[in-house]
């Protein structure tokens, strides 16, 4: 017999997750003008900030924000012309997704997810460690796109000792710029600058 989940799993739109859903609106509306993403164990995208969603229009269109997200995918996948260091960032993604425990067998969901990336072009060679480039220390991710370059610095925030299994596996992917210029183009996109 399989063991029950250690905690119960409440629906976010829940009442009894009102405190989480207010500190994650606090959080992403007080990134801006910077880049954050709401995501779920699987990297499914949940909610984002204005910055963020205009950032993906920028990149892939205003129609791609018409449809599911999953951050992994599309930093992987569809975003890969863009991104300049994509390589080594790909590599420390996978890294850091393997870590997050996206390759594991637990759960069914999550192993889909992981098995969708690793049909991406390069990416099963780049998980298995084949010809992975050293990515720099905070593993910046540098974008191409109308011939100027945005430079971001992810970090992440969680909810520590959570006692659900949705906040368990959530988490904001909060996007830093990792310079000058890309802190000036951030701010002209949010019409400061």
């Amino acid at each position: 017999m399989p063991n029950a989940p250690r905690y119960k799993e409440t629906d976010l739109a829940d009442p009894a997750m009102a405190q989480a859903r207010r500190a994650i609106t606090l959080i992403l509306s007080r990134h801006e003008p910077w880049p954050a993403f709401v995501l779920d164990r699987d990297w499914t995208v949940l909610a984002a900030n204005d910055s963020a969603q205009r950032l993906v229009g920028v990149m892939l269109g205003e129609s791609r924000l018409n449809r599911p997200m999953n951050l992994m995918h599309m930093l992987l996948g569809e975003l890969r012309p863009q991104i300049v260091n994509w390589p080594a960032f790909a590599a420390a993604l996978l890294r850091r997704a393997r870590g997050d425990g996206l390759a594991a067998a637990g759960d069914a969901g999550v192993r889909a997810a992981w098995t969708g990336l690793l049909a991406l072009p390069d990416v099963e060679a780049l998980a298995a460690g084949e010809g992975a480039p050293v990515p720099g220390p905070l593993c910046e991710v540098r974008f191409a796109s109308q011939r100027r370059e945005l430079g971001l610095l992810p970090t992440t925030i969680a909810f520590a000792t959570p006692a659900d299994r949705t906040l368990d596996g959530l988490r904001i992917e909060a996007f830093l710029p990792s310079d000058e210029e890309s802190e000036a183009l951030l701010l002209a996109l949010a019409g400061g600058a």
